[in-house]
């Protein structure tokens, strides 16, 4: 006997082995009529039973394939779970009045054993039937029935797990991954076709091949060993792990690839299996954003995100360097009396100048504007940057000819030592800024060096530290919110919680002036958790008060991660309030993303896992790689506003914000554009695939007693209506 199972696993073991109606197959019909040869019988049946009828997969002797469940002897089988035999039908009790005994096929005897699987399911039966009864049915002929059941049912597998075969083999041929099985000791065994377009080498040559023909050859010593260590059963280290290496093409090529490698036991010992995928694409992508991140697309030279890493990685090798920082003088005007497209020229012009004037090799970058910057690596003599400079000053004593028009444009310039003046790379430039600023008061071509005068005036932002610590004590903060709207249409999506700092006597001021140093602030902290809980309680009020709003979004510190429970504060704070994961999004900068350790990627990630969105703030002025995006499991890309001022009228600008939108789509993220002004603006954006952005087309930020979202909403019907 075997152990019961249900009728619903019963019949879904039955429907896998692909039976039910299938055409006749001579592995059964050969079944069927050695049995009717055997035993000296008419009919011979491969009987399967589902739920409402019987189905004969083989039926020597008989012309139906099917009848009622009810009916047949076969059906008894499934309760009884044992060899069924029937010497005369018209004397037994069970039997008698069937229609199959008083009527065709006029049945006297029966034997039927059950089609068992290997977990002792009830599939159906063997059976033989006879017109004529018959005196005994002996222990022999029990056995010998039994036998040829068994049988039938190791075909039945032997069949399922074929077609399980040309059904894996089927899938591996049209996915467009790369599938590659081994064994462990490096022959490959399996190759699908996306493999072959791969790397080039057809599946007929590479069958019992060397994985080394894949691998490049500084790689191959350590992929071996790492063979060696599996067939001596070891672990698989990167077992369900996906990882990015280099390979290599037939044509002797190396390109990146992604790779998920699985191992499991197979008839000769362990075996691997990977799957690959080509990144050349991606990487390249990730290239080019990695340029547009620390190079400034219109001049070729690095932004301020490329040279403060300069100046960081100078600091960090030599210790010493001298930083000049200057701005132009007239540009603006220029800018705004012959356009914009002749002073991008301008700029380019003065980047072409610039580097001819710089000696050695000087680092050059334009900062932002009309601002540009020098790192002299190495180098802490004052009187050798003053001569620097003053060559500097001399490139701009010929005027630029741009368009036919011969512009006149002058700098000055301020400079920093290290280590005399800092040893971080933030503190130097921001010592040779003030030095560029008293040099700018003096009037045009000056120069100047940071000193104890400038050392004055740092000091007095120091003490702007200390205001920030009373301003938390004091409760001087308070969020201001700006609506997040649905471009096609103007529907309100979410709101932006933003901080502002009402000061007692300077009254409010916009973060611009204190979040570069309360991001660096003790206070940082408590003032990043008083944000969630506000915000959160605004979104209550305003639900309350019949405002429908989705979600609203909160912006981050780092000093939030390095607490270690922000996870925590974000779930309690939800809980309290009464809210869902998915009424918050929290946004990070992209700062944050790229110094995320262990414990950050770990608290954005519980956080995600819980339903709360994770958007990536001021996206394209930095740079984070996408296996950081993928890591931290961000859901949302925000493109920063100086990109989106001048997107109709700077192709830069709408080639960024381009690519931006390009690999949000390919890693299926949402993206949202800030800095929204103009109809243009939304309309280029739009064209461009971005559907959501906020800016002061839609609403500026504002406390929520002094301009609701519930009246920017009504102001986006008419928003919307225009649009159309």
């Amino acid at each position: 006997m075997t152990s019961p199972v249900s009728e619903e696993h019963r019949l879904g073991t039955i429907h896998s082995y692909e039976l039910f109606g299938s055409a006749p197959e001579p592995d059964y019909d050969q079944f069927t009529e050695l049995g009717a040869h055997l035993f000296g019988v008419s009919v011979c049946l491969v009987s399967l039973i589902g739920e409402h009828e019987q189905w004969l997969k083989s039926h020597y002797g008989l012309g139906q394939d099917r009848s009622s469940r009810s009916l047949p002897f076969c059906a008894h089988m499934p309760m009884m779970g044992e060899t069924l035999v029937v010497l005369d039908a018209l004397q037994d009790a069970r039997f008698r009045n069937n229609p199959h005994v008083t009527g065709e096929p006029h049945i006297r005897f029966y034997a039927g054993c059950p089609l068992l699987d290997e977990q002792g399911v009830h599939l159906g039966t063997f059976c033989i039937i006879d017109t004529e009864p018959r005196e005994t049915f002996t222990d022999r002929e029990r056995d010998l029935l039994s036998h040829l059941a068994r049988m039938v049912v190791a075909r039945m597998r032997i069949n399922r797990a074929s077609r399980a075969g040309i059904a894996l083999g089927g899938f591996a041929n049209s996915t467009s991954m790369a599938l590659i099985t081994a064994t462990v000791e490096g022959r490959i065994t399996f190759w699908n076709k996306a493999a072959e377009h791969t790397f080039g080498h057809a599946a007929e040559d590479m069958i019992g091949r060397s994985l080394d023909i894949i691998i490049p050859p500084r790689f191959r010593d350590q992929h071996n060993h790492g063979l060696k260590r599996i067939a001596a059963g070891g672990p698989v280290n990167l077992s369900g792990k996906t990882v990015e290496v280099m390979a290599i093409k037939a044509d002797g090529t190396e390109f990146p690839i992604e790779i998920t490698i699985s191992s499991w036991p197979g008839l000769r010992g362990m075996e691997i299996g990977a799957q690959i995928q080509d990144i050349s694409a991606r990487r390249e992508r990730e290239t080019r954003l990695q340029h547009l991140a620390h190079h400034d697309v219109l001049t070729g030279l690095r932004n301020r995100a490329g040279f403060i890493e300069s100046v960081v990685d100078c600091l960090k090798q030599k210790g010493v360097a001298t930083l000049l920082a200057l701005d132009l003088d007239g540009f603006k005007s220029i800018n705004d009396s012959f356009g914009h497209s002749t002073g991008d020229a301008l700029l380019q012009a003065i980047a072409i100048r610039l580097a001819s004037a710089i000696s050695g090799d000087g680092v050059l970058a334009r900062i932002g504007g009309d601002e540009f910057a020098l790192l002299l690596p190495g180098r802490d003599d004052p009187i050798g940057a003053r001569a620097q400079a003053e060559q500097i000053i001399e490139a701009f004593s010929q005027p630029f000819k741009i368009a036919g028009h011969l512009l006149h444009v002058g700098t000055g310039i301020g400079f920093s030592l290290a280590p005399l003046h800092a040893t971080d790379a933030e503190e130097l430039f921001l010592r040779a800024d003030l030095a560029l600023l008293a040099a700018k008061r003096e009037g045009g071509r000056r120069i100047r060096l940071f000193d104890a005068g400038m050392a004055n005036q740092l000091a007095a932002q120091r003490a702007f530290r200390t205001e920030l610590r009373q301003a938390t004590e004091r409760g001087e903060w308070e969020l201001h919110y700006q609506p997040q709207i649905r471009l096609s249409d103007g529907a309100l999506i979410g709101a932006e919680a933003l901080l502002r700092w009402r000061h007692p006597t300077r009254g409010l001021i916009l973060p611009s002036v204190f979040l570069p140093v309360l991001e660096t602030h003790r206070t940082a902290f408590a003032v990043g958790s008083w944000i969630i809980d506000e915000a959160c309680a605004q979104l209550v009020r305003w639900r309350a008060a019949g405002v429908a709003l989705p979600r609203i979004s909160v912006n981050l510190f780092a000093a939030q991660f390095t607490s270690g429970n922000l996870a925590q504060i974000v779930n309690e704070t939800l809980a309290r309030h009464g809210l869902q994961p998915t009424d918050l999004e929290l946004e990070i900068t992209e700062t944050i993303a790229l110094r995320a350790d262990e414990q950050t990627i770990t608290s954005l990630n519980h956080l995600r896992m819980a339903g709360m969105g994770i958007a990536l703030d001021d996206f394209g002025t930095g740079f984070a790689s996408l296996s950081t995006l993928k890591q931290m499991q961000v859901t949302r890309l925000k493109i920063d506003k100086s990109f989106v001022e001048d997107i109709g009228s700077a192709p830069h600008s709408a080639a960024i914000v381009s690519a931006i939108i390009s690999l949000a789509d390919s890693l299926k993220l949402e993206i949202i554009a800030e800095g929204i002004e103009t109809p243009e603006q939304r309309d280029m954006l739009l064209q461009l695939g971005c559907w959501a952005g906020q800016g002061y087309m839609f609403g500026r930020p504002a406390a929520a007693e002094e301009h609701t979202i519930a009246q920017t909403l009504s102001a986006q019907g008419n928003v919307s209506q225009s649009a159309a």
